[in-house]
């Protein structure tokens, strides 16, 4: 749906209300503008303010939490636009168990080259996510790993230089794999991300694993399919229900205001967009393969994707998309998946499989 000047103008304000007022509700976890729900069902040619909450309450519970303090009541309207009340709770991060391996996953295998939507993580936690893509630095032109924060740096008293593994340690990546050092992180500015320089170890190519090369960066617009390649759930499609969020995230026990959200839901009730492992993919216009949106947070019940606006991921960062082109074998040819790890090191990480951490 194109939204004109004005109506966007119209949105900031509303929004700037919204968040103003009910974004720190400690039932309130994300305030967004798209596209309102009724009955499970989007109604595409509506717009509203999204106030979303972490449980729906009814009559009786909304008025007994309102006069103990723990709520309050959220308006039909807001600045002339309707509000809509959708339900869920967003985590950067879950626990889990790595998924059955298929043959071979190469999502979550060694992979040389290297390409977005395959398994990183920082040297210290049992942990992975995806590697998003690769970037270059618009001071130096080193080339780097555009990721989320909380899968390059994942811990607050990190610092630059720390190593990044291919694959994350949660697959099995050990001191052996390096290909990355941090480098920087946007936090600061309320974005989930962060970039490390490449160590030459493995070449990085432009490519999205299973998708193809990343033409540059585009804008999201309300209705627009998507398509992203994760560590976990693999190859996933979903359509852009909202934008311009600003989400209350926790980190590490520290809850954080996270701006810029692009939401992105099912097609189809049947459909996943994203698992946990997932985080840091790109999120891909099909149509152009421009890169719109940086997964980095999503909701299982209801299935729900939260995204990063490329555009201002990269602006706070100061880098750029690598848009070179792969040669034809690379292109068209998907990595090989090589077995370095041994015996002894996948035993290893079954064994510890039930109590290890999957970045979402």
């Amino acid at each position: 749906m194109y939204l004109d000047p004005m109506t966007i103008a119209r949105a900031r304000l509303a929004m700037r209300a919204a968040i103003r007022d009910h974004l720190f509700d400690p039932n309130v976890g994300m305030i967004d503008f798209g596209h309102p729900e009724h009955n499970g069902k989007i109604l595409w040619d509506e717009l509203a303010i999204r106030i979303h909450v972490k449980k729906k309450l009814n009559e009786a519970e909304l008025e007994t939490a309102s006069m103990l303090g723990i709520t309050s009541p959220i308006p039909r309207c807001i600045d002339g636009f309707p509000t809509d009340v959708p339900q869920g709770i967003y985590r950067a991060s879950s626990w889990g168990v790595p998924r059955p391996p298929r043959s071979p996953d190469l999502h979550q295998a060694f992979n040389n080259p290297l390409c977005g939507g395959i398994s990183i993580s920082d040297e210290f936690h049992n942990a992975a996510g995806t590697l998003g893509g690769r970037v270059i630095d618009r001071a130096t032109g080193a080339g780097m790993i555009l990721s989320n924060w909380h899968v390059l740096v994942a811990e607050w008293a990190a610092r630059p230089g720390q190593r990044i593994y291919q694959p994350g340690r949660l697959d099995g990546g050990t001191s052996a794999n390096v290909i990355a050092t941090l480098t920087r992180d946007a936090m600061s500015v309320n974005l989930d991300a962060a970039v490390a320089t490449l160590t030459g170890s493995r070449p990085l190519t432009s490519n999205q694993l299973d998708l193809g090369n990343v033409t540059g960066v585009g804008q999201a617009m309300l209705g627009m399919e998507l398509v992203k390649s994760g560590r976990t759930s693999g190859v996933t499609r979903g359509v852009v229900t909202a934008v311009q969020g600003t989400a209350r995230i926790n980190y590490r026990g520290i809850s954080r205001i996270i701006r810029q959200v692009v939401t992105i839901e099912p097609r189809s009730d049947l459909e996943q967009v994203s698992a946990p492992g997932d985080s840091s993919s790109w999120w891909l216009d099909p149509e152009t393969m421009q890169a719109i949106a940086m997964h980095f947070a999503g909701s299982n019940f209801p299935e729900r994707a939260l995204g990063l606006d490329m555009q201002s991921v990269l602006d706070a960062l100061k880098v750029d998309i690598d848009i070179g082109r792969p040669s034809a074998a690379t292109r068209f040819a998907r990595p090989q998946a090589t077995t370095r790890l041994g015996a002894p090191a996948a035993a290893q990480r079954l064994s510890r499989a039930a109590e290890e951490l999957v970045l979402r």
